[in-house]
């Protein structure tokens, strides 16, 4: 499993990854705990974007090595930029999803007409956007955000460590760094070491 915690500042956006994979029989246990090697990661930077997934391995591999998403220009941000990841991101994401094999089959228990499996954290021009497995997207007024099996230990600390106030940069690493600590402490499926990216408007 995964915990990725993120903040969005007025002029920045910070996300964190842990670097633990968890492997799961068909009864649900796990049965095999790996680290990430060198050069691995949850989070691809993938051109302008940095990408990560919460939830299986596949997604992350495709976000690395297969997903060419558009590309804003870089001024576009508010309700155009919301406006531009509805109408031309999240179309791409799910047309690569789907012709990589990457998509939940047609059956009776699936709600929505699009699913995969995982949460997406998406950072462009300086703003974290979720998307769920429906292909929904969610932005957080209080700019903090945390995703995957650890994600709620990671969300409290982070809003105690915040106190609801904007974070400068340098503190809110170390914030979003304490937060996976704590995460890592409560959830078996993350863990160290961690690695963080940043993205500047």
């Amino acid at each position: 499993m995964t915990t990725i915690v993120g903040i969005q500042g007025d002029d920045y956006a910070v996300i964190c990854t842990d670097s633990r994979v968890s492997s799961f029989d068909e009864s649900g246990m796990a049965y095999q705990i790996t680290t990430l090697g060198t050069g691995s990661s949850k989070v691809a930077q993938n051109g302008r974007y940095l990408l990560g997934a919460a939830g299986d391995v596949r997604a992350i591999n495709i976000l690395h090595h297969a997903f060419i998403p558009p590309v804003p220009t870089f001024t576009i941000s508010g309700p155009k930029l919301d406006q531009f990841i509805t109408q031309k991101f999240v179309p791409a994401l799910r047309e690569c999803f789907e012709s990589t094999g990457y998509a939940m089959p047609d059956n009776d228990t699936k709600d929505h007409i699009a699913e995969h499996s995982s949460q997406i954290v998406v950072v462009i021009n300086g703003t974290i956007y979720i998307i769920d497995g429906d292909y929904s997207w969610t932005s957080d007024k209080a700019g903090i955000y945390a995703i995957g099996s650890g994600s709620s230990y990671a969300l409290g600390a982070l809003h105690a460590l915040s106190n609801g106030r904007e974070l400068p940069l340098a503190k809110a690493k170390t914030a979003i760094n304490k937060a996976l600590s704590v995460a890592s402490k409560f959830d078996p499926y993350t863990g160290a070491p961690f690695q963080t990216f940043v993205q500047q408007k």
